[in-house]
């Protein structure tokens, strides 16, 4: 009966481990493709702007986004800023 008991508590313990285990995951996975998308659309965006204009994205440890915009067109940059406002922000 013993066995039986203990046999039953450690089944249990394993099983609890398990759970844990796939929801980390799950969430790593869905972090990554979040990070995949941004970086898709910023290709895009690059994509469409004219001239010499590098974006660097940024990810904070809340969760939130920022980027830093270099180029030699100020009507680039600002048209890009505007750009990834309205996407980040969707």
């Amino acid at each position: 009966m013993r066995f039986f008991t203990i046999f039953i508590i450690i089944l249990f313990l394993f099983s609890c481990s398990k759970g844990t285990d796939i929801a980390t995951k799950e969430k790593a996975a869905e972090s990554e493709s979040t990070d995949t998308q941004y970086k898709k659309e910023l290709d895009e965006i690059k994509k469409n702007l004219k001239g010499d204009v590098k974006i660097k994205l940024k990810k904070d440890v809340k969760g939130s986004y920022s980027w830093e915009i270099l180029g030699k067109d100020a009507q680039e940059i600002l048209k890009a800023n505007e750009i990834l406002k309205k996407r980040l922000s969707e």
